[in-house]
């Protein structure tokens, strides 16, 4: 961690330091190990389908999880709560890694979106089918919720807006999370439901959803208990 510190005692604005590049070598380099098992070692996908196919699959993972792990931060995952600074500066690093990953997601997606690749969004006409559209619907307006608490979470934005108003714009991102689950299911529920063809290990769409329903479980049970309390 930098010795460098502001006034408040905060880092300076350093959001990439040994700490959080072990977040990213760790995530990042278990879902990509989990993809190569999955869909090249246990699976059949070819590798010469890694460098965009697969790898598309292995971003969209980690963002899901960079994205949760923003709101777990302190509250589920603890493992900084010892040092305000640092973990403050872990719950920055992972929601701005996450909204960075779902963008190249996106782009990656552009690319790959054709019936050669995903033959089951598309029908015989070559247009999509319901699944498709809800799907990346889904997913599209999904991105733009994001983009809220992407902004205020760079350094000058909490004393630019406020307290309650930047709280306000970053809780915005539990509705990002539900319309992540959202395009999840449209474009992944009927794989899900044929577990002969998993190869003996779950798709990455569903670990991605179970990745963005955990904040969103939490939260739930947060307010649940203020309402009781009240």
């Amino acid at each position: 961690m930098s010795s460098e510190r502001d006034e408040s005692g905060l880092p300076q604005n350093r959001l990439w330091q040994p700490t959080t590049a072990k977040w990213f070598l760790v995530v990042f380099g278990a879902c990509l190990g989990y993809a190569v098992v999955r869909y090249h070692v246990v699976g059949s996908v070819a590798w010469e389908h890694f460098p965009l196919f697969i790898l598309n699959k292995v971003i969209s993972l980690a963002a899901t999880v960079f994205i949760a792990c923003s709101y777990l931060v302190g509250r589920v995952i603890k493992w900084h709560n010892h040092d305000k600074a640092m973990r403050l500066v872990v719950v920055k690093f992972c929601g701005l890694m996450g909204f960075f990953l779902a963008v190249a997601h996106i782009l990656c997606s552009f690319l790959l979106m054709n019936p050669s690749y995903f033959a089951k969004y598309f029908n015989d006409d070559g247009r999509m089918n319901a699944y498709g559209e809800i799907g990346m619907i889904a997913g599209a307006v999904a991105i733009c919720f994001l983009v809220s608490p992407a902004i205020t979470t760079l350094p000058m934005m909490p004393a630019a807006i406020g307290g309650q108003r930047w709280k306000r714009a970053q809780r915005i991102g539990y509705v990002a999370l539900i319309l992540v689950v959202a395009h999840l299911v449209a474009l992944g529920i009927r794989g899900w439901m044929a577990p002969g063809k998993w190869s003996g290990m779950p798709p990455i769409s569903l670990l991605a959803v179970v990745a963005a329903l955990v904040p969103i479980v939490f939260k739930g049970r947060e307010l649940f208990g203020r309402r009781r309390q009240t």
